[in-house]
Protein backbone atom coordinates (compact mmCIF):
# COMPACT_ATOMS: atom_id res chain seq x y z
CA UNK A 1 0.00 0.00 0.00
CA UNK A 2 2.80 2.43 0.86
CA UNK A 3 4.50 2.07 -2.61
CA UNK A 4 0.90 2.57 -4.38
CA UNK A 5 0.72 5.99 -2.62
CA UNK A 6 3.98 7.08 -3.29
CA UNK A 7 3.02 6.24 -6.96
CA UNK A 8 -0.11 8.29 -6.76
CA UNK A 9 1.82 11.14 -5.52
CA UNK A 10 4.80 10.96 -7.92
CA UNK A 11 2.17 11.16 -10.25
CA UNK A 12 0.80 14.42 -8.81
CA UNK A 13 3.99 16.09 -8.55
CA UNK A 14 4.65 15.63 -11.71
CA UNK A 15 1.33 17.02 -12.88
CA UNK A 16 1.92 20.03 -10.47
CA UNK A 17 4.99 20.32 -12.28
CA UNK A 18 3.94 20.27 -15.67
CA UNK A 19 1.45 22.91 -14.63
CA UNK A 20 3.78 25.37 -13.41
CA UNK A 21 6.40 25.02 -16.10
CA UNK A 22 3.46 26.26 -18.21
CA UNK A 23 2.22 29.04 -16.65
CA UNK A 24 5.71 30.07 -15.96
CA UNK A 25 6.39 30.70 -19.92
CA UNK A 26 2.96 32.65 -19.82
CA UNK A 27 4.66 36.13 -19.42
CA UNK A 28 6.38 39.02 -21.23
CA UNK A 29 10.06 38.58 -21.05
CA UNK A 30 13.50 41.07 -21.13
CA UNK A 31 16.45 39.85 -23.11
CA UNK A 32 20.43 41.60 -22.78
CA UNK A 33 21.63 38.88 -25.41
CA UNK A 34 24.37 38.40 -23.27
CA UNK A 35 25.69 42.30 -22.71
CA UNK A 36 25.11 43.92 -19.75
CA UNK A 37 23.23 46.57 -19.04
CA UNK A 38 25.70 49.51 -17.40
CA UNK A 39 24.63 52.99 -15.20
CA UNK A 40 24.83 55.75 -17.92
CA UNK A 41 25.49 53.98 -20.72
CA UNK A 42 23.57 53.07 -23.52
CA UNK A 43 22.09 49.72 -24.92
CA UNK A 44 19.61 47.17 -26.43
CA UNK A 45 16.40 46.11 -24.31
CA UNK A 46 14.56 43.34 -26.25
CA UNK A 47 10.76 42.82 -25.18
CA UNK A 48 9.79 39.40 -25.63
CA UNK A 49 5.90 37.92 -25.75
CA UNK A 50 5.25 34.62 -25.57
CA UNK A 51 2.34 34.19 -26.69
CA UNK A 52 -1.04 35.89 -27.62
CA UNK A 53 -3.63 36.92 -24.52
CA UNK A 54 -4.78 33.49 -23.25
CA UNK A 55 -7.52 31.85 -22.47
CA UNK A 56 -8.98 32.98 -25.83
CA UNK A 57 -5.54 32.36 -27.38
CA UNK A 58 -5.80 35.02 -29.94
CA UNK A 59 -3.01 36.68 -31.52
CA UNK A 60 -1.24 39.97 -30.15
CA UNK A 61 -2.41 43.16 -31.82
CA UNK A 62 -0.51 45.78 -29.94
CA UNK A 63 2.24 45.94 -27.03
CA UNK A 64 2.34 49.24 -24.87
CA UNK A 65 6.02 49.18 -22.36
CA UNK A 66 6.97 51.82 -19.96
CA UNK A 67 10.18 53.15 -19.30
CA UNK A 68 10.33 55.45 -15.88
CA UNK A 69 11.45 58.87 -16.15
CA UNK A 70 15.18 57.88 -15.17
CA UNK A 71 15.28 56.35 -18.10
CA UNK A 72 17.36 58.36 -20.82
CA UNK A 73 16.11 57.39 -23.85
CA UNK A 74 14.05 55.02 -25.10
CA UNK A 75 13.04 54.04 -28.98
CA UNK A 76 11.44 51.15 -30.35
CA UNK A 77 13.20 49.39 -33.23
CA UNK A 78 11.53 48.55 -36.53
CA UNK A 79 9.62 45.24 -36.68
CA UNK A 80 8.22 43.62 -39.40
CA UNK A 81 4.55 44.05 -40.00
CA UNK A 82 4.39 46.40 -37.03
CA UNK A 83 4.23 50.20 -36.70
CA UNK A 84 6.25 51.72 -33.86
CA UNK A 85 5.69 54.80 -31.59
CA UNK A 86 7.35 56.67 -28.44
CA UNK A 87 6.06 59.32 -26.34
CA UNK A 88 7.51 61.07 -23.34
CA UNK A 89 5.35 62.37 -20.80
CA UNK A 90 5.40 65.59 -18.58
CA UNK A 91 6.35 63.12 -15.67
CA UNK A 92 9.23 61.77 -18.01
CA UNK A 93 7.84 58.40 -18.34
CA UNK A 94 8.35 56.72 -21.48
CA UNK A 95 5.85 54.96 -23.66
CA UNK A 96 6.51 52.83 -26.44
CA UNK A 97 4.20 51.20 -28.34
CA UNK A 98 3.92 48.74 -31.53
CA UNK A 99 0.56 48.13 -33.18
CA UNK A 100 0.16 45.31 -35.57
CA UNK A 101 -0.14 46.37 -39.10
CA UNK A 102 -1.36 42.80 -40.03
CA UNK A 103 -2.57 39.98 -38.58
CA UNK A 104 -0.21 40.49 -35.56
CA UNK A 105 1.68 37.94 -33.20
CA UNK A 106 0.26 34.59 -33.51
CA UNK A 107 -0.78 32.89 -30.14
CA UNK A 108 1.14 30.10 -31.12
CA UNK A 109 4.10 32.15 -31.64
CA UNK A 110 6.51 34.38 -29.59
CA UNK A 111 8.04 37.87 -30.82
CA UNK A 112 11.28 39.90 -29.82
CA UNK A 113 10.27 43.86 -29.53
CA UNK A 114 13.53 45.54 -29.34
CA UNK A 115 14.26 48.96 -27.41
CA UNK A 116 17.47 50.95 -28.03
CA UNK A 117 17.97 52.71 -24.49
CA UNK A 118 20.18 55.13 -22.52
CA UNK A 119 20.31 53.36 -19.14
CA UNK A 120 19.26 54.94 -16.40
CA UNK A 121 22.38 56.17 -14.61
CA UNK A 122 21.88 54.63 -11.18
CA UNK A 123 22.42 51.35 -10.66
CA UNK A 124 19.13 48.96 -9.81
CA UNK A 125 16.37 46.94 -10.41
CA UNK A 126 14.47 48.77 -13.40
CA UNK A 127 10.25 47.28 -13.67
CA UNK A 128 8.89 47.93 -16.85
CA UNK A 129 5.10 47.63 -16.90
CA UNK A 130 4.05 46.01 -20.38
CA UNK A 131 0.24 46.20 -21.91
CA UNK A 132 -0.27 43.13 -24.25
CA UNK A 133 -3.75 43.26 -26.12
CA UNK A 134 -5.18 40.95 -28.11
CA UNK A 135 -7.63 42.97 -29.91
CA UNK A 136 -9.82 44.69 -26.52
CA UNK A 137 -8.79 41.65 -24.14
CA UNK A 138 -5.69 42.44 -22.12
CA UNK A 139 -2.86 41.13 -20.69
CA UNK A 140 -1.21 43.61 -18.29
CA UNK A 141 2.49 42.40 -17.24
CA UNK A 142 3.00 45.17 -14.24
CA UNK A 143 2.46 43.02 -10.94
CA UNK A 144 5.31 43.55 -8.37
CA UNK A 145 6.94 40.15 -7.91
CA UNK A 146 5.59 38.95 -4.68
CA UNK A 147 6.82 38.16 -0.86
CA UNK A 148 5.11 34.79 0.18
CA UNK A 149 1.72 34.69 -0.14
CA UNK A 150 -0.51 35.63 3.20
CA UNK A 151 -4.00 36.55 3.34
CA UNK A 152 -3.99 39.76 1.36
CA UNK A 153 -1.61 38.37 -1.45
CA UNK A 154 -1.55 35.62 -3.63
CA UNK A 155 1.82 33.94 -5.12
CA UNK A 156 3.09 33.85 -7.52
CA UNK A 157 2.06 37.28 -9.24
CA UNK A 158 -0.33 36.90 -11.96
CA UNK A 159 1.36 39.10 -14.39
CA UNK A 160 4.12 39.17 -13.13
CA UNK A 161 5.96 42.88 -14.05
CA UNK A 162 9.37 42.74 -16.39
CA UNK A 163 12.27 43.66 -15.28
CA UNK A 164 16.19 44.54 -15.90
CA UNK A 165 19.24 45.00 -13.44
CA UNK A 166 21.31 47.72 -14.66
CA UNK A 167 24.68 47.33 -12.85
CA UNK A 168 27.37 50.11 -11.65
CA UNK A 169 29.36 52.15 -14.47
CA UNK A 170 32.41 51.21 -11.68
CA UNK A 171 34.92 48.73 -12.98
CA UNK A 172 36.13 46.24 -10.79
CA UNK A 173 39.95 45.96 -10.03
CA UNK A 174 41.62 42.42 -9.20
CA UNK A 175 42.64 41.59 -6.03
CA UNK A 176 46.42 41.68 -5.43
CA UNK A 177 48.18 38.18 -4.80
CA UNK A 178 51.15 38.93 -2.38
CA UNK A 179 53.66 35.94 -1.87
Amino acid sequence: MNSRIRAIAAIAATVSCLAVAASANAHGTLNLYGKNAIANKSGTLTLTIPHGCLPEGSPTTRIIVTLGSTWRAAKPAAVAGWKSTVKRAANGQWKLTWTATGGGLPNAESGDFPIAVGWPKKAGTYNTPTAQYCGSQLMDWKDAFNAAADGDLGYPATYPVPRVRVRSAATRTPTAVTG
